[in-house]
Parts: C-alpha cells; structure tokens; sequence
C-alpha cells in the first residue's frame, strides 16, 4: 500500500514539468495553489447552487486542464476556450444589464458562495501576472482566468437574483392559485434553462405558461428559430392543459393508442414530441414549461432539466 505522503516537499522545494527543485513559494505555486483553492470553493458553490451543478463542474474540469498546462502539459488555454467563456457571460447576462457594479455578498447562500469563488478566481489572476514576469504564462492563459472571474461574478449576480425572487413568494392561497411571484419564477426558469442549452451549444425558445393556460414569460435566444416561439409555448400549455409531459403524451397519441390524433385539437395548439412539462408545487400544478429550438431528444432534456431546477430552486 503506497503511503499518502512522499516526503520529497520537506524541505519547502518541489517541481513541475519544466521547473526544477524551486521553491514551494515561488510565483507557480502560488498560482496552483490559488488554482486548486477555486476548485474547491466551486465544489462549495456546486453543492448550494444544485441548478449550476453541471456548468460548475465543467469548470472545476477545465481548471485540471489549466493546471496541467501551468505545470508543463499541452496547452489548454486556448483562444476558443476563452471565446467559450465570454458566450457563457454573455448568455447570463442577456436581459440582466444590471449586472455590474460592486456588490455586498450574502444575499443568498449560492451567490455568497461564488462570490467567493469569484475573489479567489481574481486572486489567480494576479498570481499568474506575476508568474507571466519569469515566463511561461500565456496571454490567452491570462485573458482565460480574467473572464472565468467575470463568469462567475455573473454567476453570482443571477443566483441573488433568482433566489431572493422565491424568497419573497406569498404563500399559495387555494389550490392551483400562485402568489403575485410566479411571473418572476417563471422569467428566472426561462433564463436558467436559456443558460444551460447555450452550455449545450443549442439556441432555444423558453416559455411558461400559468395554471389556466395563459402565457407568462418567453425568452428566444439570439438566432433561435422563429417557429420555435409558438412551439415553446403551445408545449407549455399542452402539459399544463393535459397534467402530463409533452414526451407522456407523444407515446398515447401512437396509432393504436387512446389519444391518437389528439394533436388535432384545441386548434392545433398541442404538441405531442418532448419538451414541454408541468410545474407543481406541492403536489399541484401551477403552470407550463415549454422548451423549442433543439432536437426531440434535446428539448425534452431541457425540459426535464427545467422541471427539477424549479422544484429545487424556485418552488
């Protein structure tokens, strides 16, 4: 059994790749030391903001890859690897101008925890400045690190505001019936499932509808087919009007099955291919989520991704 500890740091020298026996407080150091620092702390953030899980372990997995590149691997901050990040900010930040200036953290128990992912992520930066002064620190490296901070400073911002937006719910009064928030609700799930397909590369239409049916907040990302607008939200009404996904419904309305050719009616509003979902609360349904834009297969992963990030985090 080999053992945790080598005893080759005793005496406060290591090394990388491509430099040798340096100092353990040397410029490098302290940036992976930084480095692996965030990746904790957004281990902390991934565990109190379940609805950013998959984008925050993709960037804990993208720090190994920078990591690596720091301590002598291949290069891995390249200039699509920033380009990636700044379309992530620019998807967070669509439809939230408000987004800039300082800020007291705290609002929230997520956006307190990527705040401070966020200072670390700043920290980083500085400490690759002043490794890039005896080499070896890329310019894409650096301009790499500088947009992961603001990603997450945006991060931080939507998680406040989605958060603090369910904190003020009224509580339901009757059955079926939401308070004066559910529009607000709705927007911040529009703009969550927006974010996550844009991670996924795919531009969609979001919508959500009310317990009766009605339109109540839509979102088209930029260059998003414009069919998919009346598809995202006839979805949405399609699974509150029936209490059923869109894909449930797909599989009953089959020839030979007990509500084939249901498409047909309500004018042609229903929708019987995957991506549309019933909102509940408590056991109740509230409203209508609808998703257009991807694949059958796509959409209805949008779709099930919005259902579970309202019932954990909206609801």
């Amino acid at each position: 059994m080999s053992k945790l500890y080598t005893k080759t740091g005793d005496t406060g020298r290591a090394s990388t790749l491509t430099r040798q026996n340096i100092p353990k407080n040397s410029p490098i150091f302290e940036l992976l030391g930084t480095l692996d620092e965030l990746t904790s702390c957004l281990g902390m953030a991934r565990a109190k903001v379940p609805g950013m899980a998959e984008l925050l372990e993709q960037i804990q997995a993208d720090l190994l890859g920078v990591s690596g590149e720091l301590s002598g691997g291949k290069r891995y901050a390249e200039p699509d690897r920033v380009a990636q990040l700044e379309r992530a900010i620019d998807s967070v930040c669509e439809g939230n101008a408000s987004f800039e200036g300082f800020v007291l953290p705290g609002k929230t128990e997520g956006g307190a925890a990527l705040d401070v992912a966020r200072t670390v992520a700043r920290r980083a930066e500085r400490c690759a400045v002043a490794a890039s002064q005896t080499g070896g620190i890329t310019r894409d490296m650096l301009a790499w690190l500088n947009r992961l901070s603001d990603l997450l400073y945006a991060l931080a911002r939507l998680c406040d505001r989605t958060n603090s937006s369910v904190a003020k719910q009224p509580a339901r009064t009757n059955a079926g019936a939401v308070g004066e928030g559910f529009c607000d609700k709705a927007m911040a799930l529009c703009r969550e499932v927006q974010r996550y397909a844009a991670t996924q590369g795919v531009k969609v239409v979001t919508a959500v509808c009310d317990a009766g049916g009605n339109p109540v907040a839509m979102l088209r990302a930029d260059d998003a087919f414009i069919a998919s607008v009346d598809i995202a939200v006839n979805k949405a009404f399609t699974s509150v009007s029936l209490k059923m996904t869109t894909e449930e419904l797909g599989k009953l309305a089959q020839p030979g099955e007990s509500l084939y050719g249901i498409q047909f009616t309500n004018n042609n509003r229903i929708v019987i291919f995957g991506g549309g979902v019933p909102l509940t609360e408590d056991g109740v349904i509230v409203g209508g989520f609808g998703v257009s834009g991807g694949t059958a297969a796509e959409d209805t992963t949008f779709g099930n991704y919005a259902k579970e990030f309202y019932e954990k985090e909206l609801r």
